[in-house]
């Protein structure tokens, strides 16, 4: 499992959110991140302001339908991030 940093998804002030939220921790990998710091995950404190269960949010959840559209067209045609591993990455150097 790989893990990355992710910021609150009230991180930034936005139609989505009246309160700013500057908590930034690490988890998951879910969505493959390979340069911008995933937003879409609330944090436990947020959660708990919110009643959102933490462990239960998926990167779906938080979707337009336009982007659930995009999502699906790209999984049935298979695309996927080009990623390398740690050694392909370090060897680079």
């Amino acid at each position: 499992m790989n893990y990355v940093a992710h910021d609150c998804r009230n991180s930034r002030l936005s139609e989505r959110s009246n309160n700013y939220c500057d908590n930034r921790w690490i988890d998951k990998d879910l969505t493959h991140a390979a340069t911008q710091i995933p937003t879409w995950k609330y944090c436990k404190n947020c959660c708990k302001k919110l009643g959102i269960d933490f462990e239960k949010q998926k990167p779906s959840d938080y979707m337009s339908k336009k982007e659930k559209e995009m999502r699906s067209v790209n999984l049935s045609k298979g695309i996927k991030q080009n990623i390398k591993s740690e050694l392909e990455f370090i060897g680079q150097f």
